[in-house]
């Protein structure tokens, strides 16, 4: 569906949920999102993003790397639903990604959520891109500042989903007007 230099981001398939069960579920990867989940929640959750894309409205991607063909993670968007988040952000879309530790701090995550914020502002026509993360995701709000996504402290909210050291949730959103200008 998308091609980066190094990346495709496509449709789940279902051999994608062996990969996604051994290397999406470990303590490293699921630190800052609630933890180990079984592997019958992980693969509901797997069933989940598979189902989850939408030629209307969006939704998430399998990242696979071109060079080998190996299932990296995902990224994706789609509306903040939690009803912890403030009113202001509830219902917003949000973008994100989770990657296979093995993949981390060589760009793959800013590399797949650069196309897919084109997408979503470009293909889909959305005036606003939030995204969030905990203090503690040092990695993950790097990403976003690199996108060039600006802070909303403003927007920050405590969610009982995670423990005391994830909290607040920090926000940050890119507009489309300044993806186009970038």
């Amino acid at each position: 569906m998308l091609q980066t230099e190094r990346l495709i981001l496509r449709r789940f398939r279902e051999a994608d949920l062996e990969p996604w069960l051994a290397h999406l579920n470990t303590p490293e990867v699921r630190a800052r999102l609630g933890g180990v989940l079984s592997a019958k929640e992980m693969a509901e959750k797997f069933a989940r993003q598979k189902d989850a894309w939408s030629e209307e409205t969006g939704g998430w991607l399998a990242i696979e790397r071109k060079s080998d063909g190996e299932f990296l993670g995902y990224c994706g968007f789609g509306p903040i639903t939690t009803e912890a988040a403030p009113d202001d952000l509830r219902g917003k879309t949000e973008i994100g990604w989770t990657l296979r530790q093995d993949c981390w701090g060589q760009g793959y995550a800013t590399e797949a959520a650069r196309a897919m914020l084109d997408m979503a502002f470009s293909r889909f026509g959305l005036p606003v891109v939030c995204s969030q993360t905990s203090e503690a995701n040092r990695g993950s709000w790097r990403v976003m500042e690199r996108l060039g996504m600006k802070r909303r402290a403003d927007l920050d909210y405590d969610d009982a989903d995670y423990p005391p050291e994830d909290n607040p949730t920090m926000v940050y959103s890119l507009a489309r007007e300044q993806w186009q200008t970038a």
